[in-house]
């Protein structure tokens, strides 16, 4: 049994992770986890606005969106797909799933936007790579 973490967030380079993935988990014993994460709205300022339990629905609405989109594209996987929500630091939270699930792999989408945006978008992708223990694919 293969574990795949793929971290997904709806954006075109995450569909091409998750299609990647689907290549890798070739058998009905792989398992292969879509883990979103939204981002922690628990701010004074946000609070003003909104409460803890408005602020908890928009989280789930927003990752079911993400969710159901990945998992239509992976309709057709012969493998075994569980979904996740965690809420906070992208990179921490991939990391700490990853050591959780006991995954085989990681497979995220990486954006190269040039070096400034690089540093900036990129910067889940280069925390994963470094903190992580097992495998990383990163899918351009």
């Amino acid at each position: 049994m293969t574990k795949i973490l793929v971290p997904v967030d709806g954006s075109p380079n995450s569909d091409k992770a998750i299609r990647y993935a689907l290549t890798l988990a070739r058998c009905e014993d792989d398992l292969l986890i879509f883990l979103n994460v939204q981002p922690n709205y628990n701010t004074p300022n946000i609070k003003r606005f909104a409460t803890q339990e408005q602020i908890k629905t928009m989280q789930e609405e927003a990752s079911k969106e993400v969710l159901d989109h990945s998992l239509e594209i992976a309709k057709d996987s012969i493998a075994s797909i569980h979904t996740l929500l965690r809420t906070g630091d992208p990179g921490r939270e991939i990391c700490k799933e990853a050591q959780k699930s006991a995954v085989d792999n990681i497979v995220m989408g990486y954006r190269g936007l040039g070096a400034v945006k690089r540093a900036i978008l990129g910067s889940v992708a280069t925390h994963v790579l470094h903190e992580t223990s097992c495998p990383v694919t990163i899918v351009p």
